[in-house]
């Protein structure tokens, strides 16, 4: 009996496929003189990452979450992982090695009007002067989607450190 409460979890995490949301976002500020993003604040999530930017070693990267307003939300920084539908969160996980950079409450209006009605909320990534050149990571946030108010994964992005 002890291990079929672990095994089930594990199947249906497995087997089971995560309810599509597509108003759950994430953006990565790209750096240099050009103000580029990278990721989405709104659209479809998959189970394939984004494409980010390289990201130099000893540089700074600007990221955005977007979710329903005064909300919960999770940043997080990892490996590469495989798609993962988590049961009761919309969408699927796309980290191994999960970090946590940011967590807290997502604004709460007024806010810049964005075509899912978000509330946003934010952090800066600093990658170590002394961390590897071509190491590949991923970006995900969670937060609460403003059309279902239940949880799910927005969009991975992922990048490469220079």
């Amino acid at each position: 009996m002890k291990k079929t409460l672990p095994s089930l979890i594990l199947f249906l995490a497995l087997v089971v496929p995560a309810t599509a949301q597509q108003d759950i976002g994430l953006t990565m500020a790209g750096g240099g003189f050009l103000t580029v993003l990278y990721g989405q604040d709104c659209g479809p999530v998959s189970c394939q990452p984004m494409v980010g930017s390289v990201v130099g070693v000893g540089t700074s990267r600007n990221i955005m979450h977007f979710s329903a307003p005064s909300t919960l939300y999770v940043i997080a920084f990892g490996t590469p992982g495989p798609c993962v539908s988590v049961p009761g969160f919309g969408n699927s996980l796309l980290l191994s090695n999960v970090f946590v950079l940011d967590v807290g409450l997502t604004s709460a209006p007024p806010f810049v009007p964005l075509p899912c009605q978000q509330g946003s909320a934010g952090t800066t990534l600093t990658i170590p002067a002394n961390a590897p050149t071509g190491f590949v990571f991923r970006l995900q946030s969670m937060g609460v989607s403003p059309s279902t108010g239940a949880f799910a994964f927005g969009p991975a992005i992922e990048a490469t450190t220079i």
